[in-house]
């Protein structure tokens, strides 16, 4: 969110303060990331200690997203970064339509800014590797999604096929939108079109589904000062196809993301494991159909 959200600082503050038990001296908002669902804040105590304090808007918040870190941090699994319980024991705190996480302040960079050197490939392949091996228990498996096939906000295409075809507005935005999408519809359409088969081809199928990570691009990824790799941004975790995840690695969301070279290393990491192309191509083509979708509702 590159915007605070509606929640005066002081009301965090006292939330921190009052359920976490720490004194704050500061509060800081980050304009960070593509979410505008999410807002961002460096949070300075009174003792010298600072935090990293995410605000979540509670539609569309999941509880996996705190849960299944914490979880597979307590199994010993490397390069994660867990929520900070409150005085409850709980991982959330819920103030006024928004939850509230607290965590650790990693101060470095974002991995694509950085870059990754090729330890940090194979470190990454590793991690994915048991994270894929997990098994959930029992009671925490309700709240993880899984995979239907069907790409996040897959029915915003359709509205907004709609919207541009009888678009009546005068506001110039609109009238732009309208003529960019009728322009492009017969690409948009076709992409879609595509997405819907692989998908159906993918239903029909018994392959495994596995705990994923199911937004592992190099803006989820921190290096620390010690040039320590870190795995953050579970809003996305999901039970489905490893693919989900691999795909980010192997040809990548965009051209020139992750070399060969950088692939070669991940897959040391990450240790044989049989490839599915339909499934990669299907979460390929799911990845642009979401990205329109996100772009074209906002």
């Amino acid at each position: 969110m590159r915007e605070p959200p509606n929640l005066p600082e002081t009301v965090l503050i006292r939330a921190v303060e009052s359920e976490y038990a720490i004194p704050l001296h500061a509060l800081t908002f980050l304009p960070l990331g593509a979410d505008v669902d999410s807002a961002a804040y460096r949070a300075q105590a009174n003792d010298g200690e600072v935090y990293f304090l995410k605000v979540r808007a509670l539609p569309g918040f999941r509880p996996a997203s705190l849960l299944v870190p914490q979880y597979l941090h307590r199994q010993g699994i490397p390069h994660l970064l867990a929520p900070l319980p409150t005085r409850a024991g709980a991982v959330w705190v819920v103030l006024d339509g928004f939850a509230l996480s607290l965590y650790p302040f990693i101060d470095g960079r974002i991995g694509a800014d950085a870059g990754l050197s090729e330890r940090h490939w194979t470190e990454l392949g590793a991690a994915l590797r048991q994270i894929h091996a997990s098994r959930l228990p029992p009671d925490l498996l309700p709240d993880v999604p899984r995979e239907n096939f069907v790409p996040s906000r897959r029915e915003v295409l359709d509205r907004l096929q709609a919207a541009s075809e009888g678009q009546t507005s005068t506001d110039p935005l609109q009238v732009e939108l309208a003529g960019f999408w009728l322009e492009r519809g017969e690409a948009i359409r076709s992409l879609v079109r595509r997405s819907d088969a692989l998908a159906q081809r993918l239903r029909t199928a018994a392959a495994e589904l596995v705990l994923c990570h199911a937004d592992l691009h190099t803006w989820n990824i921190l290096l620390d000062s010690r040039a320590h790799l870190w795995l953050v941004d579970w809003d996305e975790t999901t039970l489905a196809l490893k693919e989900r995840d691999l795909m980010f690695v192997i040809g990548g969301i965009g051209p020139g993301l992750v070399s060969p070279r950088e692939a070669a290393c991940f897959l040391q990491g990450y240790g044989e494991t049989e490839i599915d192309p339909l499934a990669l191509t299907y979460y390929r083509y799911a990845w642009a159909v979401q990205d329109m979708a996100a772009y074209g509702e906002q």
